[in-house]
């Protein structure tokens, strides 16, 4: 018989402003957010079960004057009132939200980083060797040849630098304010270390 995963639990009205707040700031952005990203700072499953267990909760608290709900591209989205501000600041040192989404995502990409990083040198290495090869492989080597393995260089050198970055240069994210630190380069993501 298959294993039922546990029911999560339901966090406070309290937690659920203090996860729209968060929500809204780490978009960096001073709009209302949606229910799936609020999920993300609840630390909830995408699952219609948390839906439907916290949108009660949250025309509970629109009802209450806490939360106002809006639609943005004719999604709903929710933002604090005046009075959630209030009551959030009244009860912010008594709660504890899970780890924040972009916090996540910084730690889980140095981790990959770090124990990928010497495949990735091992890798760039040994493109690198082909290289000299076909270097001196002067009149065997066409055309079709170096574009292929330029594509593979560029691939390599893109994946060493990535590792780099999230290990050396990306600062780990502050959850007073959005993570806009970005990879140097327009093509490079500190997501898209291949295993």
């Amino acid at each position: 018989m298959p294993k039922t995963k546990p029911t999560p639990e339901l966090p406070s009205n309290d937690l659920i402003l203090a996860a729209i707040e968060r929500a809204v700031c780490h978009r960096d952005r001073d709009e209302p957010e949606s229910l799936s990203y609020i999920k993300e700072h609840l630390g909830l499953p995408h699952t219609g079960w948390t839906t439907q267990q916290l949108r009660p909760k949250l025309e509970a608290l629109e009802v209450a004057g806490l939360i106002e709900q809006s639609r943005i591209r004719s999604r709903p989205v929710w933002g604090l009132t005046a009075k959630g501000r209030r009551r959030l600041d009244a009860v912010r040192d008594t709660l504890t939200l899970p780890e924040a989404p972009q916090h996540r995502i910084w730690r889980e990409a140095r981790a990959t980083a770090s124990d990928r990083i010497a495949g990735l040198r091992a890798d760039l290495r040994g493109t690198l060797d082909e290289a000299v090869e076909l270097l001196e492989a002067e009149r065997d080597a066409n055309s079709a040849s170096w574009f292929e393995f330029s594509e593979r260089l560029h691939k390599d050198g893109q994946q060493l630098a990535t590792a780099i970055h999230c290990l050396r240069e990306w600062a780990e994210p502050d959850d007073s304010k959005a993570d806009t630190d970005k990879p140097p380069y327009r093509q490079a993501s500190r997501r898209r270390i291949r295993g």
